[in-house]
């Protein structure tokens, strides 16, 4: 007999496949390449129910050309942040699950190295998704990845050096802000940010452990 864990993620597997099949941002006009699908990424069949979400900026295009989150060396980067927060390698796609402000490749950004960021609008048409992954999870920890990430959740925090390193508990859920780990990155070269991340993977792994995920 399915049990109630069971029948939630057949819910979000059915959301995930909704997200598949979003076009909207295309439509629109926002993603010069046609190729840029949504990222949904399907948790594996006996893993259990996740009881903690991460909420990044976009996919990347290693993630967007695997359709898996966070498959390139930032993800590298964040895996080992993770262990260190109690969440080992091995279960890093089991344990959580993953959503984003917005869920297609936005591509790059001119002139530069790193991605572009997604404009106002193209977040607005994405917001649904967030929001009822948010409610078909529940989670009981979020992560969140990147300023954008933290400030769609926590409202218009000043940077990122003013809140990774703490959390913040909302209606009964623990957050929990991160920087973005890609390379490209110069926030990650300060040593006293980089002793930040340290302590909001002490957190983490404090609230592993008393919540036995």
């Amino acid at each position: 007999m399915p049990t109630i864990d069971d029948s939630r993620k057949a819910r979000l597997a059915a959301f995930n496949a909704r997200i598949r099949a979003c076009r909207k941002c295309h439509a629109a006009g926002f993603l010069e390449d046609r190729e840029s699908l949504p990222v949904a990424f399907d948790a594996e069949a006996d893993a259990p129910m996740p009881r903690l979400l991460l909420i990044g900026q976009a996919p990347g295009l290693s993630g967007s050309t695997a359709d898996r989150p966070f498959a390139g060396a930032a993800g590298d980067r964040l895996r080992a942040w993770f262990e260190a927060g109690g969440i080992p390698r091995t279960d890093f796609w089991r344990k959580i699950h993953f959503a984003a402000v917005t869920r297609c490749y936005p591509g790059r950004l001119p002139g530069a190295r790193g991605d572009r960021l997604p404009v106002p609008a193209e977040r607005a048409l994405c917001r649904p998704w967030l929001d009822e992954v948010i409610t078909l999870v529940d989670p009981e920890i979020v992560i969140l990845v990147g300023l954008l990430a933290i400030r769609t959740a926590l409202g218009p925090v000043p940077s990122l050096s003013a809140v990774v390193g703490t959390a913040r508990t909302i209606e009964g859920v623990r957050y929990l802000p991160l920087p973005h780990p890609s390379g490209v990155s110069r926030w990650l070269n300060d040593p006293p940010n980089i002793e930040a991340v340290t302590r909001a993977m002490l957190q983490l792994r404090e609230w592993v452990e008393e919540l036995e995920i």
